[in-house]
């Protein structure tokens, strides 16, 4: 009789054996699923079972994390066993064997032990978090914050559950009121969450928080960022959790919106060794934990892989995580399934889709580590995989009528499904770019034009994806880093292709010069509000004007002449680029979102000398250095994140442009 119960035991989840109800026995399961607490369903015996099942799961996320939600008032435990001897874990991790190292195996130590001497560490960062806990606003202001990430902010990534962060917030606040010790990693997490949360404010909430805590959203925004800073510097390398994984994501996707492009990089390097001294690469060190912080584990490393795979792909940076080690298991998103709407998708699936095609991508790379390498047997073979992946796509995120049914109750889905469309374009594109920044006249195999046709058709429908995208996120969510590059690219790499284009045979080149205006129009627009928006602007405008082929374009004639007009105007006529931000109360996800009227001239530079930290004097520049290797790049800092060397403009743009006495340069006829 003692064999059932024993097996019912370990099939059946902790909160279904509490509520004797029948599980499925699949994680999550259908009564956890139902009562919208999945995060809850665990399975499998605990080695300590002190408290009753329901505190076990209340207090299971605390747990696995080391017991930082409050720390006990004794005195402080020992970082020596009671014996006197130190644990033999000690010896492996001083030497810095990886989690997961056959020397583990040999000796296993007490699960408790270890999380009391996490808690020994816990101890002596406490007084760190002192420092910057007054950076915290009052609990309503921060709720509003808190509430916006959750329902806004963090559908871009879906880098935090929700339910568990909202459970160790409300723990939090408890902690603090009753004067107890404060979790320093949640701390820095919660810091990293308001920064990158403020980053996105709807104009409603900017203005009301702007005039309760007098001070503007950017102070605000900073504050925070340099408070988890601060806090963050007091964490050792050796000794980390799931919650630094998370905080160095966000400081990295808080980087990315502040147009610090390559700090975000480098933040990503931290972020990715943080995860593997988890072990979080391999999922080793897994035994003790819950289906449900395995999932977490897993979501988090298909972010980093993806974030990694993108700014290798398309800022010709270097791989930081292995890209011939691909035996890393994708997270299942059952933890998001709703039993009453059976075809709602996770927030997570447009992350996870992603990393399926870049791991469809790489078995198709080899040893090639650069896509100008690639043979044009690789190329068709990396397009017809691609192909394959659009085709296999759910119906919310076709490319070709998606369906648009849950848009209005889950308007999140209009944002991740423009973001994806833009990373499968880009994707492709940057495969094809070699025969765009090439000479036709000198092919590089028998399929050079075919790939340069594909190459025109794939960016034309990348900058219509990217008009969606602008108009859905200008100018709320312009600090999204993806809004711009993807238009600034794109368009780059067209024009790269017109002015190549010396006989005239490009195919739809009257749509690709139309494109090109249009980017420019956008690029404007973004760069009232951002920085790299405006050096993106800035870039892209002087090259179009020093190429004939694109300067005497009618569009593109009649902006230089209201450039050249513009810049007579007196600078105080001029508005600031946070003064152009209209004060509407437009929802943040909002399908079409329109343009607000500019007071500026529409067709000006804008002067972001004062805010601007990328401006720099592109009419100066250009003279002085022409596009090409032969001098040193120096554009105010873009150089430092774009592999602008592809475009092959060496001794195609002219170097010495002459002045037709209007204001406006002209180059002589022949050039």
């Amino acid at each position: 009789m003692q064999a059932p119960k024993e097996k019912s035991s370990t099939t059946s989840c902790t909160e279904c054996q509490r509520r004797k109800q029948k599980c499925s026995r699949e994680w999550p399961c259908n009564h956890c699923q139902a009562r919208k607490v999945p995060h809850l369903c665990q399975f499998g015996q605990k080695k300590i079972q002190q408290a009753s099942p329901s505190e076990n799961c209340r207090e299971r996320q605390s747990e696995s994390r080391g017991q930082k939600r409050s720390l006990p008032e004794s005195t402080e435990v020992s970082s020596v066993s009671q014996d006197g001897q130190d644990e033999p874990e000690d010896g492996l991790k001083m030497w810095g064997y990886m989690p997961g190292h056959v020397h583990y195996n040999l000796s296993r130590t007490n699960g408790n032990d270890s999380k009391q001497k996490e808690s020994s560490c816990e101890s002596d960062k406490a007084d760190e978090v002192e420092k910057v806990v007054h950076a915290i606003p009052p609990r309503s202001i921060t709720d509003a914050f808190i509430n916006h990430f959750l329902t806004v902010v963090n559908y871009r990534y879906s880098a935090i559950y929700a339910p568990t962060f909202t459970d160790n917030y409300v723990q939090w606040w408890t902690d603090r009121a009753n004067s107890k010790r404060l979790s320093p990693e949640f701390t820095c997490l919660l810091l990293r969450v308001l920064s990158y949360s403020v980053q996105y404010l709807t104009p409603s909430l900017r203005k009301m928080i702007e005039f309760e805590l007098a001070c503007s959203s950017q102070a605000l925004t900073d504050r925070f960022s340099a408070a988890a800073e601060e806090l963050s510097k007091s964490f050792s390398a050796s000794n980390t959790c799931l919650e630094r994984v998370q905080e160095q994501f966000l400081k990295g996707a808080w980087l990315k919106s502040e147009s610090r492009i390559v700090e975000s990089w480098h933040a990503l390097s931290s972020t990715i060794r943080e995860a593997q001294e988890l072990g979080i690469d391999k999922d080793t060190n897994a035994e003790g934990l819950t289906e449900f912080d395995i999932e977490i584990r897993r979501r988090l490393w298909a972010l980093l892989f993806i974030w990694d795979w993108q700014m290798s792909a398309w800022l010709g940076r270097p791989h930081l995580i292995d890209q011939k080690d691909l035996s890393f298991i994708f997270p299942n998103l059952r933890l998001d399934q709703s039993t009453s709407e059976p075809n709602l998708l996770s927030p997570f699936a447009h992350m996870a889709l992603q990393a399926q095609l870049a791991r469809r991508i790489a078995t198709h790379l080899g040893n090639v580590k650069a896509t100008r390498d690639l043979s044009a047997d690789q190329v068709s073979a990396v397009l017809v995989e691609i192909e394959k992946f659009i085709d296999e796509l759910p119906p919310v995120f076709k490319i070709e009528r998606p369906d648009e049914s849950l848009d209005k109750q889950h308007p999140y889905y209009v944002f991740q499904r423009y973001q994806l469309h833009v990373v499968i374009y880009v994707t492709m594109l940057d495969f094809l770019k070699p025969y765009l920044a090439g000479d036709p006249r000198q092919p590089k195999n028998s399929n050079d034009a075919d790939f340069r046709k594909t190459g025109i058709e794939l960016g034309l429908k990348l900058l219509a994806v990217a008009r969606r995208l602008f108009d859905h996120e200008f100018p709320i969510n312009a600090k999204f880093h993806m809004v711009v590059f993807c238009i600034f690219d794109t368009a780059t790499i067209l024009c790269s292709a017109i002015i190549h284009d010396i006989d005239n045979v490009l195919p739809h080149r009257d749509q690709v010069m139309n494109a090109v205006e249009s980017a420019l129009e956008m690029l404007h627009q973004l760069s009232l509000t951002t920085k790299i928006g405006a050096s993106s602007y800035r870039f892209l405008f002087k090259l179009v004007q020093a190429a004939p082929v694109l300067s005497s374009y009618a569009p593109i004639q009649k902006r230089q002449r209201m450039v050249s007009r513009s810049e007579s105007i007196p600078e105080a006529a001029t508005l600031a680029p946070a003064e152009v931000i209209p004060t509407t109360s437009a929802p943040v996800i909002e399908p079409e979102v329109k343009q607000p009227a500019v007071v500026m001239n529409p067709m000006s530079i804008p002067d972001m000398t004062i805010t601007d930290d990328l401006s720099f004097d592109l009419d100066q520049f250009l003279a002085q250095n022409p596009f090409g290797p032969s001098t040193q790049l120096d554009i105010g800092g873009m150089e430092q994140i774009w592999d602008w060397e592809n475009l092959n403009l060496d001794g195609i743009v002219p170097q010495n442009p002459q002045s037709n006495g209007d204001g406006n340069d002209y180059y002589p006829p022949g050039i």
